[in-house]
């Protein structure tokens, strides 16, 4: 029988599924866990319905636990509960925020009370079943600048917490009293930082998700922590340097691409931020969207370190060398061509694993040079006898302007292969780029925000495991990536010229990409159990897209032109942002950050 399941699974079989349900109790999970998103119905994805009711950019949208309704914050300060399968309005939920929602989330277990934060500062919790005069269970003024986002425990429902661009992670419990200042508890100050986004793992709650206005993203094991109040800090510590330490120092693990955990371990790098994190089901996968950069995957059990691009501790003189094969791909194959990351990498082929890694070092876009490097260590890893491997590796540390790893695998490339033709000319490149003036004086002061401590955490990240190459994250800082299904097949983001970008887990592939919007797609939220997607943006319309029939050949919100897309997306996010801005006015876009009339960051 678990044999026959596992078949039926494995070919997407539906009909034998349903029909095991009936005598296996185990089909009904595999069921929900395999059929929610599907290749099929991805493809087939098409805008089902607009809902109306804002006045203002929507700038949050949260779902019921059950899926049965979908709240909606925007601009105009009100919250709009949705029943999403009548395509009906429910309730218009005033609040006493005077500033843009930026985040809304349910409380309790019967889905009567919402919590909101806004750019007011404010976090107002109410029960929606009462009177909208009714005093609200909580209004709590402790912070001092925008409030981005609130998490909620998915094991107590009336437990969440708040983060918030005065760099400080508040903790709230319904069940307590609740005094500003305090009898508050301050979970995480970050400091000199931003906290932009916050999630917590479903399966293990005690892991809290932080990011900021930089590339890391902190990982917080709350059981490890001692809240405090707030009243205990100096509301200025930025500029004072006054802060409470937390109560231990490994209660904190950073994570973040190698390239830029190591390019900004000593500097705060305004760039990049991240601006949404996000768990699968399961908790084992991180999700972030990297503001200025690509979205990356992070397996949180996983221990690869940013600092594996090491000189390998053997030899080719005392290690038995393996054959490599060609993978007969030739240069213009599918996987080459987009630059696929492939999580399940083939033992038995050297071949595409090079040709891969030279395509993006040529094409150089965001994180393409440290992918190249990524990929020609495995290569070696596999196959140390590959030299031309070794010449690879080289050149992407002397691109990415990282001279002592240069050095350091030059010398070792030497020692094993003393008669190499290309070493000289490496060596010269590797002087040259010591020769380039180090940083000006500004920056070697902005450096000195960065403590010693923090700087070693940061080069402890853990590295991530695959990233998707598409859109474009610059304008906004709420602009959110989530998994698709329970099983997490997918991924899904929005992006800056107003698409929704659906991505396979596995091959980092694109499956589709819709027209979301005529401005900036902020934010995507699958629901929990169905294959229907909730999306919002600039526009004062929550969007719901859902698989067309089969035979509906003619979607008008596919995009047929990505690779053209993809392209131009890559060449603006590595613009410098004013000369983004600049080319957006000459050009009338009318989805620049000084022409929206939507404050997000």
């Amino acid at each position: 029988m678990e044999h026959k399941l596992q078949k039926y699974k494995y070919r997407k079989n539906f009909l034998k599924l349903l029909q095991y349900r009936e005598i296996c109790a185990e089909s009904g999970k595999v069921l929900k866990h395999h059929s929610q998103f599907t290749t099929s119905l991805v493809k087939r994805l098409g805008l089902e319905y607009e809902l109306e009711g804002h006045k203002g950019c929507v700038n949050c949208l949260q779902w019921t636990p059950d899926g049965k309704h979908l709240a909606s914050g925007s601009d105009d300060r009100n919250v709009i509960l949705w029943d999403t399968f009548r395509h009906k309005k429910l309730q218009v939920i005033p609040t006493r925020h005077f500033g843009n929602i930026f985040s809304v989330k349910f409380l309790g277990s019967s889905n009567n009370i919402i919590a909101t934060a806004a750019a007011d500062h404010l976090i107002h919790v109410q029960n929606i079943s009462e009177s909208p005069n009714t005093n609200p269970l909580l209004l709590c003024r402790c912070h001092v600048n925008r409030i981005k986002r609130l998490a909620v425990s998915p094991e107590e429902r009336t437990l969440f917490w708040s983060a918030a661009e005065d760099g400080l992670v508040l903790q709230y419990d319904l069940r307590e009293p609740h005094e500003c200042r305090v009898q508050s508890k301050v979970l995480v100050d970050i400091k000199c930082g931003e906290v932009k986004c916050i999630a917590v793992n479903p399966t293990k709650p005690h892991y809290i998700a932080v990011g900021a206005n930089d590339c890391y993203i902190r990982m917080y094991d709350r059981r490890k922590i001692k809240p405090f109040p707030l009243n205990t800090i100096d509301i200025d510590r930025h500029m004072s340097g006054l802060t409470k330490e937390p109560t231990d120092p490994n209660c904190v693990q950073f994570y973040a691409p190698g390239h830029l955990a190591k390019d900004n371990a000593t500097i705060n790098n305004l760039k990049f931020v991240a601006t949404y994190v996000s768990f699968n089901s399961a908790g084992s996968e991180m999700l972030v969207n990297i503001g200025g950069e690509q979205i990356y995957l992070f397996d949180v059990n996983n221990s690869r370190h940013i600092n594996e691009l090491q000189v390998p501790q053997f030899s080719t003189k005392n290690t038995k060398t393996e054959s490599y094969k060609c993978c007969c791909h030739d240069e213009n194959h599918p996987n080459i061509k987009e630059s696929k990351i492939n999580g399940f990498k083939d033992k038995t082929c050297a071949c595409f694993y090079m040709r891969k890694a030279f395509q993006c070092y040529q094409r150089r876009w965001m994180g393409d040079l440290y992918s190249a490097a990524r990929d020609y260590l495995y290569v070696i890893q596999c196959w140390p006898g590959h030299k031309q491997a070794y010449v690879g590796l080289i050149k992407c540390f002397i691109a990415l302007k990282w001279p002592d790893e240069a050095t350091r695998w030059l010398d070792y490339f030497c020692a094993e292969h003393p008669n190499s033709p290309v070493a000289k000319s490496m060596r010269e490149m590797i002087v040259a780029l010591n020769t380039v003036p180090q940083e000006n004086e500004f920056e070697e002061e902005y450096m000195k925000k960065i403590e010693k401590h923090e700087t070693n955490i940061r080069l402890d990240s853990r590295d991530y495991e695959a990233r998707f190459i598409g859109h474009c994250n610059t304008t906004t800082d709420i602009k959110e990536a989530n998994f698709l299904g329970d099983d997490g097949s997918f991924i899904c983001a929005g992006s800056d010229e107003g698409l929704i970008f659906v991505w396979d887990r596995k091959t980092s592939s694109i499956v589709t990409a819709l027209i979301g919007d005529v401005s900036i797609v902020n934010c995507i939220q699958p629901h929990p159990s169905a294959c229907l997607i909730a999306s919002s943006g600039i526009d004062p319309v929550v969007k719901l897209w859902s698989p067309a029939k089969e035979d509906d050949s003619n979607n008008p919100r596919i995009v047929t032109d990505i690779n053209a897309v993809v392209e131009a997306n890559q060449q603006r996010m590595s613009k410098d942002p004013f000369e983004s801005m600049l080319n957006n006015i000459r050009s009338g876009n009318q989805y620049t950050a000084q022409d929206s009339p939507c404050r997000t960051c």
